[in-house]
């Protein structure tokens, strides 16, 4: 019967540390060279019969956990089973997150006893299966040597049917990855470029859950509900459609262009009615190769606009076809408020002394360019700082007034 695991395999320094610290350990005391993936188990081996809720219950229960921390600290040893292994200190989201696993795969998968103990030895193996007279001298070694000690973040955690990885789940991009995907590197170059800019705090994947990421479908009930209620008022800008340098550029958590553009018209539509008005404040569709032929830059934002739900009125971003006229800026009244629309905050009149509400800057620059700023009644709009969807004008009022 195949058997199945869940762990996680360590990425960049630490991976090459410990992989060097195995290499040698086999060398000096001729364990024979093991091809050797540095790793945390968090379960098994097990089994089940049923495949797809395991596969299932994985992806759910990653989706809703955080992006989550441990510690390598010195050495340690199993003396009754003979293995040697790196000290792991996991944080208190991963010492639940190990828990919670074991308790929703205990009614359909058959795990080993210790993976149900609350008190679980969180380790990273170095030398398994040893003889009696290599594993004192191993263990008395590792304790010679300089204690190996650092941070780091449950990256990807992986789920194995024999050798094979069956899914794996990121939990900086907060994707689930198929086979194909897991090993693909462009994601994983991706993934590691999202490492390095939360180690810098350039970027905090927790913002990034998987509600934030995708509009959920409504149900049969809601979207009756909708064909029949009024029309509400929404805004939004800068999706940049097509544009495969904006997921690098903005940190965006997608896969690809293709994963980008599906997500963000899938989230347009499932909020926005037919009979909706969206204000849209620039930056439809770019690439570099529609920057080089107008017209074809125009087919393509026509082909994006008509797959839009809402009756959509445009304002120029400076990414926008040159071939469509467009408002370059308006004047919105809603409710009580007076909003100067634009797709750059340049462009607001510095005798404007009402509320503007601008795109164009992301989320490159939010200490200067929040996503409301109260004290220069200023709004960024940009789809990365509104969960990638368009924002309801009451829902911002709110905000604005909170």
């Amino acid at each position: 019967m195949v058997h199945y695991l869940i762990e996680f395999r360590f990425h960049g320094k630490a991976k090459y540390k410990i992989k060097k610290l195995v290499y040698e350990i086999n060398r000096r005391f001729r364990l024979g060279y093991k091809r050797a993936i540095p790793h945390i188990t968090l379960a098994g081996p097990f089994y089940t019969n049923d495949e797809k809720r395991l596969i299932g219950d994985f992806n759910r229960l990653c989706t809703k956990s955080p992006l989550m921390n441990f510690e390598i600290d010195g050495f340690s040893a199993f003396e009754n089973s003979k293995v040697v292994f790196l000290d792991v200190k996991p944080s208190k989201e991963l010492d639940e997150f190990r828990w919670n696993l074991s308790q929703i795969l205990k009614p359909h998968c058959q795990l080993r006893p210790f993976d149900y103990e609350r008190d679980f030895a969180f380790h990273a193996t170095i030398s398994i299966k040893l003889p009696e007279d290599k594993f004192l001298s191993i263990r008395d070694y590792i304790q010679r040597k300089s204690k190996l000690n650092f941070k780091h973040v449950m990256v990807r955690l992986t789920l194995l049917k024999g050798s094979i990885i069956l899914r794996e789940y990121d939990f900086l991009l907060r994707r689930p990855l198929v086979r194909r995907l897991a090993k693909n590197k462009r994601v994983y170059a991706q993934t590691l470029d999202l490492l390095k800019c939360h180690f810098e705090n350039k970027f905090n994947p927790n913002e990034f859950t998987e509600e934030r990421i995708k509009v959920e479908d409504k149900s049969f009930i809601e979207k009756l509900k909708c064909v029949f209620r009024k029309p509400k008022t929404f805004i939004t800008s800068d999706l940049h459609l097509e544009h495969a340098n904006i997921i690098k550029f903005c940190k965006r958590p997608f896969l690809n262009v293709r994963d980008m553009n599906k997500t963000l018209v899938n989230n347009w539509n499932k909020t926005i009615g037919k009979k909706d008005v969206v204000y849209y404040l620039g930056d439809l569709v770019y690439n570099f190769k529609l920057k080089q032929n107008p017209d074809k830059h125009k087919g393509r934002f026509e082909h994006w606009s008509n797959i839009l739900n809402g009756e959509k009125k445009f304002i120029r971003g400076n990414h926008d076809p040159v071939k469509i006229k467009l408002e370059e800026t308006q004047v919105l009244q809603y409710g009580k408020y007076k909003f100067f629309l634009s797709h750059e905050p340049e462009q607001v009149p510095k005798d404007w002394d009402g509320w503007a509400i601008c795109g164009h800057h992301h989320n490159n620059k939010l200490e200067e360019y929040l996503f409301i700023d109260k004290k220069n009644k200023r709004i960024n709009i940009s789809t990365e700082l509104t969960k990638f969807r368009p924002v309801n004008m009451d829902d911002l009022i709110k905000k604005i007034e909170e």
